[in-house]
């Protein structure tokens, strides 16, 4: 019998932080799931910590060390599931996620594909939680997700078929590939969201790549025709990438924002984006990284 959910966890050699990661799901007032353990290290100490269980849902599926899209990509090709949930290794799930988004995935009508949920940012090594990043959008989010990134992977509940239309992962994105899936997916599917944080987004030294971000985020402009189109979308993602160079020490970064002011000179549509940009959690949070971080 077919899982209503197929979680997929992918990880590399963090087994204590995996474990955690994995009691969060058994720890769910829902159950009816499986699990996909997908490990990059093909690490014998991770098939043992999977095998220790002693549970038939948990599933372990050796990986090639490809990197995390195609861990994904890996999951989302074995599960079974009607559902699709992404668990990174190193978050976990609070009570409830998964029965309250199957149960609003139910009255939901069918042109619903996604739902995310708010989340903590939450400080491994100091064990508590820095703020609360809150959804922004719901319906038609397409428009938003031009922009920016509205939620974090490990929130997500997704339908399978979704990626029937959409395709699967990018697998030369080394980050954002994420947001870039779920832009996808809103082209031709709505989102609702619940305003509950539901999950610990987990950040901690070592996790961020400042140069990798930056790849990512000039890989969304290349990608998306819709983006590099509209003077308003290109001219926000080129301030944010300029001003981010700059917090990296790379005085190159002068040339993106001064060429986001010749697109959109009065900054329309994106002005109180910036202002708002400014009281939100997620950029202490990532220019600390940045900073913390950077080569």
């Amino acid at each position: 019998m077919r899982p209503t959910v197929s979680v997929i966890i992918p990880t590399y050699k963090r087994n204590e932080l995996l474990k955690r990661a994995i009691d969060s799901v058994l720890d769910q007032g829902f159950d009816d799931f499986e699990v996909i353990i997908v490990d990059g290290a093909r690490s014998e100490e991770t098939r043992e910590l999977v095998r220790s269980y002693g549970d038939g849902r948990i599933r372990y599926v050796p990986q090639k060390g490809r990197g995390i899209a195609n861990a994904r990509n890996l999951g989302v090709k074995k599960a079974r599931g009607e559902y699709i949930a992404f668990l990174d290794d190193d978050d976990e799930w609070l009570e409830g996620k998964l029965e309250l988004q199957v149960e609003l995935f139910r009255r939901l009508p069918r042109s619903y594909g996604l739902i995310y949920t708010a989340f903590n940012y939450y400080d491994l090594e100091g064990d508590k939680v820095l703020g609360v990043k809150r959804p922004k959008a719901r319906g038609n989010v397409y428009g938003h997700l031009l922009k920016d990134n509205i939620t974090g992977t490990s929130t997500i509940l997704v339908k399978r078929e979704c990626f029937k239309r959409a395709g699967l992962f990018r697998e030369d994105f080394v980050t954002c590939e994420d947001w870039d899936m779920w832009l996808r997916i809103a082209k031709f599917w709505l989102f609702e969201a619940i305003d509950e944080p539901l999950v610990n987004y987990s950040v901690h030294s070592g996790q961020f790549s400042f140069a990798k971000y930056l790849e990512g985020r000039r890989k969304m402009v290349r990608a998306h025709a819709d983006i590099r189109k509209n003077p308003e979308v290109l001219s926000y993602h080129l301030l944010q990438i300029g001003i981010l160079r700059l917090a990296g020490g790379d005085r190159g970064g002068v040339n993106d924002v001064l060429l986001a002011f010749r697109l959109n000179p009065t900054m329309k549509g994106n002005l109180n984006q910036i202002i708002a940009s400014l009281f939100d959690v997620r950029v202490k949070v990532y220019l600390e990284k940045f900073l913390r971080n950077r080569p």
